[in-house]
């Protein structure tokens, strides 16, 4: 038993305990099963591969639609390679911040994983435009489809 299982059992009647070590070791399990899906990690015990192998493909492909549509002038630029870049880089990377910042990690890490690449002064306009505004503020919603 871990010394935080130790801490949280004192104190406790028998009953608890038996609890907290269930929780601690779902815990322990859910944890595991989300290094699966979204960082690479080995496949828990007791879950099918396949299974998670297809649920981490579509939640990579949530990630990179997501990007897309934060940061669409980057998907315009990469074009065609924006999607097979965005897998590699998202093999490599976990998602930390959100989205707008997973897409400026990504813009930054297509400079160094391509550096011979037609769009390269593309996305460095992008990422350091010359009017000086932050990517953040050149980002809109759109409130209607385009053409309308």
């Amino acid at each position: 038993m871990s010394e935080r299982d130790e801490y949280l059992l004192r104190g406790g009647t028998e009953g608890d305990a038996e609890l907290v070590v269930a929780r601690a070791s779902l815990a322990r399990r859910q944890t595991e099963l989300v290094a699966a899906l979204v960082a690479g990690g080995p496949v828990p015990d007791g879950f099918d591969p396949e299974q998670v192998r297809i649920q981490a493909q579509g939640l990579a492909a949530k990630r990179r639609d997501t990007v897309a549509r934060v940061a669409p002038e980057l998907a315009a630029i990469l074009g065609e390679a924006y999607a097979p870049l965005f897998r590699r880089y998202a093999e490599q990377h976990r998602q930390s911040g959100g989205y707008l910042a997973d897409a400026r990690a990504f813009a930054e890490w297509t400079l160094a994983a391509e550096p011979a690449t037609p769009w390269r002064g593309a996305i460095s306009g992008w990422l350091r435009p010359a009017d000086g505004r932050p990517a953040r503020r050149r980002f809109g919603r759109r409130t209607t489809s385009p053409g309308h």
